[in-house]
């Protein structure tokens, strides 16, 4: 496991950065820049040994890496979490918090975020490991943490305002694919799927196709995933579907980790329950 950052990020000037920790299966990259120079942002990724536990990992990579725990003018920590929902915020009271948290989340050993995504009017909650959150808190003690999803979701919704058909996003990460779409601005559908294989994706994609009576000829469908998965997912579904685009993950992640640091995207705040 090594990362590297510029010669120009030392101690001293850590206040004057943003970055982002970002945690995906199999890997993790630490990103950042100062919000007025977009010359200044950089990204660095590396893989981890996937059969040691979580915590372990966080651990040791701070242990050898002493600038991931510098003080930054804003740290954010991306997870991937299997376990979240998204509730309208009409709903989300105090006298409803628990019952949705009871029912959304079964083990004890998490702790629930909160993070409201205004744009949306919802708030997406998630479940993180205990010991991985109280890692970080002590760690980083300003650090808050985001759902990959959160601002996936407001920079589609923004893109969708904009648009005059609806679009469908697909982002496959391991054994997962997160499915959304959204209609002139309205968010229709958004869910999980475990998926083993591109017949799994090509059924759940062409379901949720047909349940939303979304059109193959005007609307549009994004695939985010590796090179190789991508085109040929999109290859098979060229059958069934006419405008298909792919965006590679990696991509589509380092643009959003660029925005949050050098760019316009604003941080909302977190809940930790």
């Amino acid at each position: 496991m090594s990362l590297r950052v510029p010669d120009s990020l030392t101690a001293s000037n850590s206040e004057g950065y943003r970055t982002s920790v970002r945690l995906w299966p199999g890997g993790l990259s630490f990103s950042g820049g100062i919000p007025s120079d977009e010359g200044s942002f950089f990204c660095e990724e590396t893989e981890v040994d996937v059969t040691r536990s979580p915590l372990q990992t966080l651990r040791d990579l701070f242990r050898e890496h002493p600038f991931l725990s510098y003080p930054y003018a804003a740290v954010r920590i991306i997870t991937s979490e299997p376990n979240y929902t998204i509730v309208p915020e009409a709903i989300y009271e105090d006298e409803a918090k628990e019952r949705l948290y009871r029912f959304t989340f079964a083990t004890p050993v998490e702790t629930v975020v909160a993070q409201p995504l205004r744009e949306l009017e919802s708030v997406l909650l998630f479940g993180l490991r205990r010991d991985m959150h109280d890692f970080i808190a002590q760690t980083l003690p300003t650090a808050h943490w985001e759902h990959t999803l959160a601002s996936l979701l407001i920079g589609w919704h923004e893109r969708s305002l904009r648009a005059l058909h609806a679009h469908m996003y697909a982002v496959v990460q391991d054994r997962t694919m997160d499915v959304a779409c959204f209609d002139r601005g309205v968010l229709r559908f958004v869910n999980r799927f475990e998926v083993e294989n591109h017949d799994d994706m090509m059924y759940y994609l062409l379901y949720v196709w047909k349940q939303l009576e979304l059109d193959q000829r005007n609307d549009t469908l994004t695939l985010s995933a590796v090179a190789s998965v991508a085109f040929d997912l999109k290859e098979q579904l060229q059958t069934y579907l006419r405008d298909i685009r792919v965006e590679a993950i990696q991509t589509l992640y380092r643009a959003d980790d660029r925005a949050a640091t050098v760019g316009r995207l604003t941080v909302t705040p977190t809940t930790n329950t």
